[in-house]
């Protein structure tokens, strides 16, 4: 062979090699899409789309319209897209039918069966969560109680695994939120992963739904905290998939936890050291509240040993008598407020002792501040620029809940008592209720100030002097600040973020009634609307209250 034979040859097959690497990058990186036959002889429309070493599938959505959407993440969007025998793609008028006829674009739109239209809709740069179970998803969603496991994937904004492997548990959760059809979870993971856009690392994630469909109440709140430098739950939107099947927007949030709070475990010190221990027994007061409200005063567990230092840590949340009794420890303060023990949730007798007279105490000092010029001896049960700080959460949302449930405190060992982490606030920032003679829709007027319920601990605080004078310093110097930058700039492009998630999950829970995606889009901004308009009048109330006063 001659040289100039050998070198085209060479180029030749340089050619060759590229053209095969490209076509393998563009085939890892294509969106398949595929027609189904299943049992019933009914045809469903599968995407399977490859992210590093995991091949994803998601199953189209048939509305009660009868319109058929594919809901995919963010990161397929510009990918090629290969679609199979008996799916025309429409490209301005046009049906093409092969690969690589397009890219993947939000709103494309693809015929198949008897005519039938296809929508694909990309998501907002957010994570996603891929959980596949043993079992179909109604075996857990007919009771809360029970559990599954399988595997889990869990894609950043950008398309990249963060997670791929076992999923030990995952089981129902929530209160009111359990009775709606779009049903929150709690997961645990094999190994730990670092939630995307967050610093938690754990492997106990809690996967939330909630009636707020800005999705943003809860990052408002987290902000505020944030600025304040209190504890708040750690977390970030998702779009969830399980079992193939989009499951809409989810809100995944670190479990509160000792870890997650950086207290000491002493659940886990306390199993440890009775972890030979055949059996337990729950023993309680035996004595209820009153005639109308049967709550055991007290319930704690028949351990054989405790820890030397039971002074930490606890976490408590207050919460309505109804959920009270079905937890397995706490206690109940001479104010009629339930306390529910989350950590250590079951209690032994003497940290049962220990922490609810500790709590009596805190309780005792508020009363006794009450007019008072300084804390006094209130600074020796508890920490006060947390309280602080979590009144103005709970004052500046007008957080329907905050006497009454979901309301946290955590104790270390031989610390005082914090006030956090700040959570769950579906049911603030414009609600449309009116209880006790207070309309949660009016942006003006108090309300952790004055909300009756069992949870007096604002109330109590408020009229201390020198608390009072916190709340309007930090509301002034730090907080004030903060609300006018995020109803200004912020707020806006949180909206823009969530925009395209927000419109699939509207479409997959129907939402709006309707499947004009312009209509849907208008219905989430105005959603985001009122809660920017709330705010914006909130916080200039609260100003001429507290420093134009």
């Amino acid at each position: 062979m001659s040289k100039r034979a050998k070198i085209i040859s060479l180029i030749l097959l340089s050619v060759v090699f590229i053209a095969c690497f490209f076509l393998s990058r563009i085939q890892h990186q294509a969106v398949s899409i595929q027609l189904v036959q299943g049992e019933d002889s009914e045809l469903s429309v599968t995407a399977r789309l490859q992210s590093e070493d995991s091949l994803i599938s998601v199953n189209a959505f048939q509305s009660d319209s009868g319109n058929y959407y594919l809901f995919l993440p963010s990161c397929v969007q510009g990918r090629f897209l290969s679609v199979g025998d008996g799916i025309s793609l429409d490209i301005d008028g046009k049906s093409e039918g092969a690969w690589p006829a397009a890219t993947v674009e939000s709103g494309m739109s693809l015929t198949f069966g008897e005519g039938q239209t296809l929508t694909i809709l990309t998501s907002s740069e957010i994570p996603s969560v891929f959980l596949t179970l043993k079992n179909d998803l109604s075996y857990i969603s007919a009771d809360k109680t029970r559990s599954d496991s399988g595997q889990a994937v869990i894609l950043d904004a950008d398309g990249k695994s963060v997670y791929d492997g076992g999923l030990k548990r995952i089981k129902g959760r929530g209160n009111t939120s359990w009775e709606q059809e779009k049903k929150p979870f709690n997961i645990r993971l094999e190994n730990t992963v670092k939630l995307p856009g967050t610093d938690a690392v754990d492997t106990d994630f809690s996967l939330v739904t909630s009636t707020d469909m800005t999705f943003l109440r809860n990052r408002i709140s987290n902000g505020m905290s944030e600025v304040m430098e209190v504890s708040y739950v750690k977390g970030t939107c998702v779009n969830l998939y399980i079992n193939n099947s989009f499951e809409g927007v989810y809100e995944i949030y670190q479990k509160i936890s000792p870890d997650s709070l950086d207290i000491w475990d002493l659940e886990a010190e306390t199993e440890q050291l009775n972890q030979y221990q055949d059996s337990l027994s729950q023993q309680t007061t035996g004595m209820t509240l009153d005639n109308w409200n049967q709550s055991i005063t007290g319930k704690w567990w028949d351990y054989e040993k405790n820890p030397d230092d039971i002074t930490g840590g606890y976490i408590l949340e207050m919460d309505h008598p109804a959920r009270y009794a079905d937890e397995p420890s706490g206690f109940s303060l001479d104010s009629g407020v339930c306390v529910v023990a989350k950590s250590p949730s079951y209690l032994s007798e003497a940290q049962y002792q220990y922490i609810s007279a500790y709590t009596q105490d805190c309780e005792n000092a508020m009363f006794s501040s009450v007019g008072k010029e300084d804390y006094g001896e209130l600074s020796q049960y508890i920490d006060v620029s947390s309280f602080v700080a979590k009144y103005l959460v709970e004052e500046v949302s007008k957080n329907i809940d905050c006497s009454s449930t979901s309301q946290y405190f955590y104790k270390d060992q031989d610390g005082v008592l914090y006030a956090g982490p700040a959570w769950d606030y579906d049911w603030a920032y414009g609600v449309g209720r009116v209880q006790e003679g207070i309309d949660y829709l009016d942006p003006e007027g108090f309300s952790a100030r004055d909300i009756p319920g069992t949870l007096i601990w604002w109330q109590l605080l408020y009229y201390n002097n020198g608390f009072y004078h916190d709340i309007v310093t930090t509301y002034e110097e730090t907080l004030y600040p903060y609300l006018n930058q995020l109803t200004q700039t912020e707020l806006s492009c949180w909206e823009e973020d969530m925009a395209e998630s927000a419109v699939m999950d509207y479409l997959r829970w129907g939402q709006c009634n309707s499947s004009d995606l312009e209509e849907i889009r208008n219905a989430y901004h105005s959603q985001v609307k009122m809660v920017s308009d709330f705010l914006s009048v909130r916080k200039e109330f609260l100003y001429r209250e507290w420093i134009e006063e």
